[in-house]
């Protein structure tokens, strides 16, 4: 593998884990939120479902689109996707909120996937960077399975180590639904 392979293939790495953790830590919070404000676990696992079933209506027109465009433009529609989604949630984390979130972030990780999976089995010469390229690639959505956890138990230590008086995002429900301190989001 070149350098200018190595280069761009770490960030793109960098970019499915960025999306693919946003995925995952709101996959990790919402059944949490929802329990705790009393849905029943046939919601909850509703919700869970959420984040594949937009993954698997639109892997098909999700390639389509990559195939007509190239990187860029799906890079940026699932960057707009997962923040369009996540931000309403974290912000006021209701049930239907937490549902468009989740259908939003799943979509917004298997466009990232699709696309970039695409770009980087083009930018390969030959079979064995192929081999190595699509390796680096696998290691993107584990790295980001225990990144998006740790963000949101990160966000709730900061919010319990911050004094009353700061104006904590936690303390307005943002970042965090995980912790048994905050029962209700308060303005």
């Amino acid at each position: 593998m070149t350098g200018e392979l190595r280069a761009v293939l770490a960030r793109l790495i960098a970019t499915q884990v960025c999306l693919h953790a946003c995925m995952t830590g709101f996959r990790m919070a919402a059944p949490l939120m929802a329990l705790r404000e009393g849905f029943s676990p046939a919601a909850v696992g509703v919700l869970i479902a959420l984040f594949a079933l937009s993954q698997v209506f639109l892997a098909l027109p999700a390639g389509r689109y990559t195939d007509r465009h190239g990187l860029r433009r799906p890079i940026r529609l699932a960057v707009v996707t997962a923040v369009v989604g996540a931000l309403p949630a974290a912000i006021w984390p209701v049930y239907p909120v937490l549902c468009l979130a989740a259908l939003s972030c799943g979509a917004a990780a298997g466009l990232a996937l699709i696309s970039l999976q695409r770009h980087v089995g083009r930018l390969a010469q030959g079979a064995t960077e192929l081999k190595q390229v699509f390796s680096w690639m696998a290691v993107a959505p584990s790295i980001s399975n225990f990144l998006g956890p740790c963000w949101r138990c990160w966000a709730c230590a900061v919010s319990r180590s911050c004094p009353a008086w700061w104006p904590s995002p936690g303390r307005r429900g943002a970042l965090h639904g995980t912790c048994s301190r905050h029962r209700r989001f308060a303005a």
